[in-house]
């Protein structure tokens, strides 16, 4: 007599409902302090029953992204933000930010290996056009969330005093640790969109507003020796800039 297997329960249903809810309130569909669709909305949008929508909204208020409200719904938890200060010491770096933002920081490394100058690059550095030079990309996260992209150029000397340490430290923090004095940090600020490639590293959509820091760090000779660029989510990050007034 053959023996009935049984059929697994489709679980991914309810993993499908979460990543997809957990999305839209990363990339602002629901945005910060709004109210999600009712149980039956969700049920009916997504195609799923009932228990299943409230196992995943279970789930979202023990990650602290929503909270209920008695008779008024399920809203999206405000979100702190970042508090980024530039007050004229680059020693302290995004990490620090996000530590007292409540967040839990952690760098992720992107890519990096030797490439050629060109362009502006080439020019910031001092170097003529098609020189190598290093380049390295890494992410930042707070708590498992990536909300910044960093981008570095350098020289390959620089690079290799720099050493492994660079994919696991914050730029600043390491230059510090190395010994490496900056004179003068110089930041550019701008907004910009997002492109695929930054899109599906920062898990958002593609042509997504987000706000963008370039800076030059000068040695103590008044040369160039390094270029970086940070892109972040404007809704998680506050710039902050303090000017100190000179005095005669």
């Amino acid at each position: 007599m053959a023996k009935t297997r049984l059929s697994k329960p489709r679980s991914f249903l309810y993993s499908d409902l979460l990543s997809a809810l957990r999305a839209r309130i990363a990339d602002g569909t629901y945005p910060s302090g709004s109210r999600l669709p009712s149980l039956a909305e969700l049920t009916k949008s997504f195609r799923v029953s009932a228990i299943t929508v409230r196992r995943a909204l279970r789930e979202l208020v023990y990650e602290g992204l929503v909270e209920g409200h008695q008779g008024l719904g399920v809203f999206v938890r405000s979100k702190p933000r970042i508090h980024r200060v530039l007050a004229g010491d680059p020693d302290r770096s995004i990490g620090d930010e996000i530590r007292r933002a409540g967040f839990v920081p952690r760098l992720v490394e992107v890519d990096h290996g030797p490439t050629r100058a060109t362009g502006s690059v080439a020019t910031r550095l001092g170097l003529r056009s098609g020189s190598t030079i290093f380049r390295h990309r890494k992410l930042t996260f707070a708590s498992d969330v990536p909300v910044a992209l960093h981008r570095l150029h350098m020289r390959p000397a620089l690079a290799r005093r720099l050493g492994a340490d660079l994919g696991s430290e914050f730029i600043f923090t390491l230059l510090k640790k190395k010994r490496i004095p900056i004179a003068s940090l110089r930041c550019e600020f701008s907004a910009s969109t997002l492109s695929e490639d930054e899109a599906r590293l920062l898990q958002m959509p593609t042509g997504f507003p987000i706000f963008r820091v370039d800076y030059t760090g000068v040695d103590r000779r008044g040369a160039t020796f390094i270029l970086g660029e940070t892109i972040c989510r404007p809704d998680r990050f506050v710039f902050e800039i303090i000017l100190p007034r000179r005095t005669r």
